[in-house]
């Protein structure tokens, strides 16, 4: 273990057992036996350490998340459960919810900035599961459904801590769950929309796909054989066209996920690739 890591897992079982605010950095240098200097060649406060938790966490819900849709069909319901159960187990295993929580009140612009997009993503990941597995009819609606699923959700799970109720987090996930169901039903019985979903455009998509395949190949250059570098500069040549051919892209990217053994040390941003052009063969 690196000296950063054990800064780092020291830091959390800390925050985990004195509480954040009673946690020095002190503390943490004792704890972790290194020096102020070395602390500070890697972090500059600690909410620049609560941040780093943070985005590795997320990280790591977002590959899960992503293996996940990678095994089945967008549109089944049981792997979108299943997506929302990944992320409250790690969160859970990870007790992050606290920190989450703390983040808020810091007074660190990055960290903000982090956890503003972070809230933002969270909320359009859900309203694009939710169009793609109960279908274009919800769309107008789906972020109000995401909104309301997500606040209600937080607030129960901060309202059980509060109270200390002997409750099993997992049982107030499932009963949200059954609730969405139950949601989506009304919607589609109203014409009244608070926050209208706006999907991206087209070309935006284009230039996510093209960035993210570029990026692929500047990583793995030297590792990908001549059949699978020709395939993936077959998918970026198709996406950079005008009239983009998804069908074929995805036929090509399941060929490139059996022949390359590289996909492996790049899986997150591989799945990130194979779900774009996945939806949109879908549409």
């Amino acid at each position: 273990m690196s000296k950063k890591e054990k800064i780092i897992e020291v830091a959390k079982q800390l925050f985990r057992t004195k509480g954040y605010h009673d946690t020095a950095i002190q503390d943490i240098l004792e704890h972790s036996k290194v020096s102020k200097g070395t602390f500070y060649n890697y972090f500059s406060t600690k909410s620049q350490l609560i941040l780093h938790i943070i985005q590795k966490v997320d990280a790591k819900v977002e590959e899960q998340q992503n293996l996940l849709l990678l095994e089945g069909m967008p549109n089944d319901k049981q792997i979108f459960y299943s997506q929302l159960r990944v992320k409250h187990s790690i969160y859970g295993t990870e007790k992050i919810a606290e920190l989450y929580n703390i983040s808020l009140g810091e007074n660190d612009e990055e960290l903000q900035k982090y956890m503003a997009k972070s809230h933002y993503k969270e909320l359009d990941w859900l309203a694009t599961r939710l169009i793609e597995v109960y279908g274009n009819e919800i769309e107008d609606s789906a972020m109000d459904l995401s909104t309301h699923f997500i606040g209600g959700l937080g607030y129960q799970f901060r309202y059980s801590d509060q109270m200390k109720l002997d409750l099993n987090s997992s049982d107030i996930l499932d009963y949200n769950i059954i609730r969405l169901e139950k949601n989506i039903e009304i919607t589609k019985q109203s014409n009244q929309v608070l926050f209208p979903y706006k999907s991206p455009s087209s070309v935006e998509i284009q230039e996510i796909a093209i960035s993210k395949i570029q990026k692929l190949l500047t990583i793995n250059d030297d590792e990908f054989s001549q059949e699978e570098q020709e395939i993936i500069n077959f998918i970026l040549e198709e996406i950079q066209n005008s009239y983009v051919r998804w069908g074929v892209c995805e036929g090509a990217i399941r060929q490139l996920k059996i022949l390359s053994s590289s996909i492996s040390r790049n899986k997150q941003l591989f799945n990130e690739i194979f779900n774009i052009i996945h939806k949109q063969t879908k549409k």
